[in-house]
């Protein structure tokens, strides 16, 4: 019983010394990171992200050329989403979401209903010929996923 209140005052001792160790260590890094970025004070930041000057088809070489093909396919189906994501997200979103926003309809002339929504027609023919390639690249997908899976080949 000696033994074990002995083990754990030492035990108890250690904690602290080891907390006041790691606190003491996130002083100083705290210190060394406020002196080199401020977020609340510097009005610029960097963003610092690896540039890839590769191309898809150097990263992806394999000795097996089956492999290449299909692993090719995917990556190019994977970067057709992401542009569709992009172009959807920059050019859509806000016509969509802010679509006769602003005007109330006791404030508006007759007519101006008619001309707002004449302007919104070459929008939405874009709109319609994106969801159309959106609809394409998904069959296209599946398409790729369900020939990939069959057990036959």
């Amino acid at each position: 019983e000696i033994h074990a209140e002995v083990q754990l005052k030492n035990y108890g001792k250690f904690l602290e010394e080891y907390t006041s160790q790691l606190k003491r260590t996130e002083d100083a890094l705290d210190d060394s990171v406020g002196d080199v970025w401020d977020f609340s004070l510097d009005p610029i930041a960097l963003k610092l992200l690896p540039y890839e000057q590769s191309s898809l088809l150097e990263l992806i070489k394999t000795e097996n050329k089956v492999l290449n093909k299909v692993i090719t396919v995917y990556a190019a189906l994977c970067c057709e989403i992401k542009k569709l994501k992009y172009e959807a997200e920059t050019k859509f979103y806000n016509g969509l979401l802010f679509y006769g926003e602003g005007a109330t309809d006791s404030s508006m002339v007759e007519g101006d209903c008619q001309i707002q929504m004449g302007r919104f027609v070459s929008f939405l023919q874009e709109l319609s010929c994106f969801v159309t390639r959106c609809y394409e690249v998904v069959v296209n997908v599946v398409h790729q996923l369900a020939v990939l899976y069959t057990s036959d080949k």
